[in-house]
Parts: C-alpha cells; structure tokens; sequence
C-alpha cells in the first residue's frame, strides 16, 4: 500500500516505476501488478470505525500507514530495499493507542512493537514457518474460528460461553482477536510451568486486572465452579479484551470472554 501514485512510486534509487513500466521486457510483471490492483482494495480490509488519531505507527521518526496495516492484519510488509531503514525480515515500530484508563479516561499508550517485514528473497526465511501455517488467515468468520480452534489453538480452553462471544464480535475486531489468539497459543505452548509461573508472553499485551474490577472477571469454569479470569489481552481498535486464566496442570490457558472491556 502506499500513498506515492504509483507511476512516481521509487523503485530503486533514482529509478521509477514509470520508467521500469516503459521497458516492454517487464511486459508480463507490469500485467501481473496491474491486475492485483484491480482485485486487491487494500483499505477496504481496515478497521473503517477507528477515529482519527486512534492508533498511529511510526518507524525510523517517520509515519508508516502500510506497515501499520500490515500489523492491525497480523501479516507481512513488504518494502523495497531502498534504504537501511526497511532491511531486516523485522521492523521496530512505534504504535501510539488511544486507550480507556481503569478510571474510565482516555489516555495515549505508547509500545514498540516488531512486525514481520521482508525487503529481499533471503527475508522470507525468518517468516517460512509462520507463512506455512497461515492457514489460520483463511479463516474469515466467527463460526469458522470456533468450529476450527482445537486445530489451531490445541494449547488455548474455551469455556462454552466464548462461542456467543464470538457470535456478537464486532467485524472491526474479528482480525484482530483472531491474530490475538494465535500468539497467545505461541506463548504457551512455548510455557514450561515448572520454570516459569507465567508465560513470556510472543507480541500479546496481557495484563492483570486492577484490583477493583476483579470482581467483573468470575465466570462459570468447566468443572462448574465460578473463578477469576482476570488476566486479559487487548486488541483495538477501541477498547477490546479477551479475558482468560493459567492453567499450569494443562501447561494451557483457558479462555472465559472476549468482547468489549467488561463493565462497559
């Protein structure tokens, strides 16, 4: 994606596509391009209900709308290797979310974040396992998440209730609690409970609940007795959660809800 019409796009130093496009050698890739084109409308796979200013991504001091696409849709940017700053198969980027306090206030929480990146051939190496198992990208509604998780998510639980949850889940986040799940299944299948009494969490921003609202994560367990799930990760845009628990006898995590912030 990019905003540079793509005639004036820079290929290469001092080298544009409108020249490139011009050599009747590249005759067949100019066509292949043209038609991902015609069938690929990138910013109609956004989130279109995110405000101005609600998240914003930043890389080397400059804003990167693609890569911050790229990252919203858990998938791979790609770049031309026109400086240093896109070399590497992972990008540091700064990602600025508009974030609802415990209080109830609205403040700008600030995190570097790593996302997938390949400039050259050689980059794609680094992402070969994942990309093998992005079947899950396939995956493109509630139904089939929930029908398909024991495949995808063997070391993630689901109390019942999560399929309704599911079911209500705004289409903004669908992308998002799907990406969510998929690194919460990294962290722990990568979770060895005797070394460690939680996992290191791979990308998923989890955090405790504040002591306060502890009361509003009890729900129903499998064995039929009421605990506490107040462990969460976030996805936005606005204030999303997926509430969940350790279970270190399992070396799993199960999860109890996913939806907006509870109380909301």
């Amino acid at each position: 994606m990019t905003q540079t019409p793509l005639p004036a796009a820079v290929i290469a130093r001092g080298y544009y596509y409108q020249q490139w496009a011009s050599d009747n050698r590249n005759r067949t890739q100019r066509q292949f391009i043209k038609a991902l084109r015609n069938r690929a409308p990138f910013t109609d796979v956004l989130p279109q209900h995110s405000s101005p200013g609600e998240i914003e991504y930043e890389c080397a001091g400059e804003p990167v709308e693609g890569i911050g696409a790229a990252h919203l849709m858990d998938g791979l940017a790609v770049s031309l290797p026109l400086s240093r700053t896109w070399s590497g198969s992972w990008l540091d980027v700064m990602v600025r979310r508009l974030v609802e306090t415990d209080a109830g206030d609205l403040a700008m929480e600030e995190a570097a974040e790593l996302v997938r990146h390949s400039a050259r051939r050689g980059d794609l190496v680094t992402h070969e396992k994942w990309g093998r198992s992005a079947g899950l990208d396939a995956v493109d509604t509630p139904a089939q998440l929930w029908e398909q998780c024991a495949d995808f998510f063997p070391r993630l639980q689901f109390l019942s209730r999560v399929r309704e949850d599911l079911e209500r889940l705004e289409l903004k986040w669908f992308v998002q609690v799907r990406g969510l799940l998929a690194r919460l299944e990294a962290s722990a299948s990568r979770w060895d409970p005797v070394v460690s009494a939680v996992p290191v969490w791979q990308g998923a921003n989890v955090t405790p609940e504040h002591e306060q609202r502890k009361r509003l994560c009890y729900f129903r367990d499998l064995d039929g007795v009421d605990r506490c799930f107040h462990l969460h990760g976030r996805f936005t845009p606005g204030a999303g959660r997926l509430h969940f628990r350790l279970v270190p006898e399992d070396k799993a995590l199960r999860i109890a809800y996913i939806g907006p912030r509870l109380g909301t």
